[in-house]
C-alpha cells in the first residue's frame, strides 16, 4: 500500500499534460479493479490447487517485480503493465494469506487473526513506513524509491521461500480435532 500511495504522481510523470495523465490512471484503475474482481472470483480455487504457501510466494514475486519494474521503467507503456500485475498480485495475497491462517490456527480464530494480525500489522506498517518512504521520494526521487522498496520486497519473499510452511494442513491433527 505504501507503494501504491503515490503511485499516481509516479504515473503522471511519465505524460507532457499532468491531466492526462490522471485521465489514463483512472482507466488503468478501473480496469485493473474489474479485472482484479474477476481474478478474486477464481483465486480460491487456484489457491486451493497450488496451496498458501506458493500463493503467498507467488504474490510476493508479483510484488516485486511490480516495485522492482517501476523502478527501471521508462515508458508509460511500461508503467500501465506493470500496475495491471496488480491485479494477480492481490487475489493471490489475499486469499493465500486466508488459506494460511486458517490451516496454521484454529478455524474458529482465523478470521480474528487475520483481521488484527494481517490486517492491522498492514495498517500499522503503512503508517510507519509512509514518512520514510515519502521522504525517499523526496530526496532519491521515485525511481531510487521503488529500487529500495522492491529490493526489500524481494528479499522478504526470498526470506518467506524458506520461513513459510507448505503442508496442506500445519495445525497438530490431535490439537486440531479436541478444540471445542
Amino acid at each position: 500500500d505504501v507503494f501504491d500511495q503515490q503511485f499516481a504522481n509516479f504515473f503522471k510523470g511519465f505524460f507532457a499534460d499532468p491531466q492526462r495523465g490522471t485521465e489514463v490512471f483512472g482507466f488503468v484503475t478501473t480496469g485493473g479493479e474489474l479485472l482484479n474482481a474477476l481474478i478474486m472470483f477464481c483465486a480460491p480455487a487456484i489457491v486451493n490447487r497450488i496451496g498458501a504457501k506458493n500463493a503467498l510466494l507467488t504474490a510476493g514475486i508479483i510484488m516485486s517485480v511490480r516495485i522492482l519494474g517501476s523502478s527501471f521503467a521508462t515508458t508509460a507503456v511500461e508503467v500501465v503493465i506493470l500496475k495491471m500485475l496488480h491485479m494477480f498480485e492481490v487475489p493471490f495475497l489475499l486469499v493465500g494469506t486466508f488459506k494460511y491462517i486458517s490451516s496454521a490456527f484454529n478455524p474458529k480464530l482465523s478470521a480474528t487473526l487475520f483481521l488484527i494480525g494481517f490486517n492491522l500489522s498492514k495498517q500499522l506498517s503503512g503508517v510507519v513506513l509512509s514518512a520514510w518512504v515519502g521522504r525517499m521520494y523526496d530526496t532519491v526521487g521515485f525511481h531510487q524509491a521503488y529500487l529500495i522498496l522492491g529490493s526489500i520486497t524481494l528479499g522478504f519473499t526470498v526470506i518467506s521461500l524458506f520461513t513459510l510452511k507448505g503442508s496442506k494442513t500445519l495445525l497438530p491433527t490431535a490439537g486440531y480435532n479436541n478444540a471445542a
